[in-house]
């Protein structure tokens, strides 16, 4: 027989909240990169979460690695990781990250796609870190389901049109800034922590997971489509996503 409960932190049924504040989604600095892309793929009817094991678990792991180069806590040139510094106030998955760094030392240059296969290993675990995180806030509600033993999670945003908030942000700031100046100088972390450049990031990530379509459909939606594959293909770090994303399917054979 299938049982399900709808809980929040502690296993507790509890109701709806009436009201989460919209600052969470309405400005980028508020929410980490991870969770908002989680967010982003909230049903637009009733807020349910459907999440792409393959893509959206390799975009989320990216995610981790944006803000980590946002913040200036890592380099990169390229595919290369070519520096890193300790930086307070990272969460699990990013200390995990710079922990890694530290123990390979500087005789062993990491590469972003080796940094993504780490986050996504065991399979799932960075993007459950963040979905639990946000069931602890009230910004998201787990409906836990046991079905011949098997244990199955359904997750609903809570307001519903997060994800219209956040995709209709992203594409107001790329009608602002456009996908130029991808590259960035070499070497370097990125030059600008700006709300603007997380958004720029995240619209890299959600090109990379091939999200676009979804969020941004039909003749309306095309020049912000074509934005966002500029940029999954010019940031160093949702080109790597996209590439770790292909060895993925390649050696799945889907």
């Amino acid at each position: 027989m299938a049982r399900s409960q709808a809980v929040h932190s502690g296993g507790r049924p509890e109701a709806f909240p009436a009201r989460v504040d919209l600052l969470l989604v309405n400005s980028s600095d508020t929410r980490p990169l991870a969770e908002e892309l989680l967010l982003l793929c909230a049903d637009p009817a009733g807020g349910r979460l459907r999440v792409p094991s393959l893509t959206v678990s390799t975009a989320v792991a990216g995610a981790v690695l944006a803000e980590l180069l946002l913040a200036g806590a890592i380099t990169v040139d390229g595919r290369r990781i070519t520096g890193h510094q300790p930086l307070g106030g990272h969460d699990e998955p990013a200390t995990a990250v710079l922990a890694g760094l530290e123990r390979a030392g500087k005789g062993r240059p990491r590469t972003l796609d080796h940094a993504l296969r780490e986050l996504t290993h065991p399979h799932g675990r960075t993007t459950r870190h963040y979905l639990d995180r946000m069931v602890g806030q009230g910004v998201l509600t787990v409906r836990s389901r046991c079905f011949l033993g098997l244990p199955h999670r359904r997750w609903t945003a809570v307001p519903p049109d997060a994800r219209a908030l956040i995709a209709g942000r992203i594409a107001a700031t790329l009608a602002r800034t456009g996908p130029a100046d991808t590259t960035g100088p070499s070497d370097t972390a990125v030059p600008s922590g700006t709300a603007d450049e997380r958004d720029r990031q995240l619209a890299g990530l959600v090109g990379a997971a091939r999200l676009e379509r979804r969020l941004y459909p039909g003749s309306k939606g095309a020049r912000t489509r074509q934005a966002v594959r500029q940029l999954a293909r010019g940031l160093p770090v949702p080109r790597a996503v996209e590439r770790e994303i292909a060895r993925r399917r390649s050696q799945s054979g889907s």
